[in-house]
């Protein structure tokens, strides 16, 4: 029979005749005999730092960048960082707006390469229509009114 014990003196790994047993004591955590081993470590996070007591948190202006890119909303993002929306609303307002002009930019971008570049004619005539103004209905502005003739004694 052998005995390890973890560094916290929480967890006692009993081992009897090819037998595992784990002994918890009153209010540890029960650790799962197929985990791989893991590093804990600390790191410093460069970031807007968001709320107050308890739930004070650091996001990283990279994180919101990439996120509004995709045209999340407003809630979408403050649930994934887990804060409120008006509180997220209120301290990254710009950034979201400036990411979400680049998104925009690069898909003109795309829009015209694709229309120009690779002649795609379904692209050439949807801009056309949407930045030219042009359609594929006839206009009259007649309103059906006959054209008058000529006669030859004007």
């Amino acid at each position: 029979m052998t005995e390890e014990t973890t560094s916290q003196d929480t967890v006692k790994i009993v081992q009897k005749d090819d037998e595992h047993f784990v002994q918890v004591e009153h209010g540890a955590v029960d650790i799962p005999q197929n985990q791989p081993k893991r590093r804990y470590g600390e790191k410093t996070i460069k970031g807007i730092i968001v709320g107050r007591g308890e739930t004070q948190q650091v996001i990283r202006v990279e994180d919101v960048e990439k996120l509004a890119s995709l045209h999340l909303t407003y809630s979408a993002m403050a649930e994934y960082f887990g804060v409120k929306e008006n509180t997220f609303r209120d301290h990254f307002k710009t950034i979201v707006d400036h990411a979400r002009l680049g998104t925009k930019q690069r898909l003109i971008e795309s829009m015209i390469y694709t229309a120009t570049n690779k002649l795609n004619p379904t692209m050439q005539i949807w801009l056309s229509k949407q930045w030219l103004g042009m359609t594929d209905q006839q206009i009259n502005n007649s309103e059906d009114k006959v054209l008058p003739w000529l006669s030859s004694q004007d």
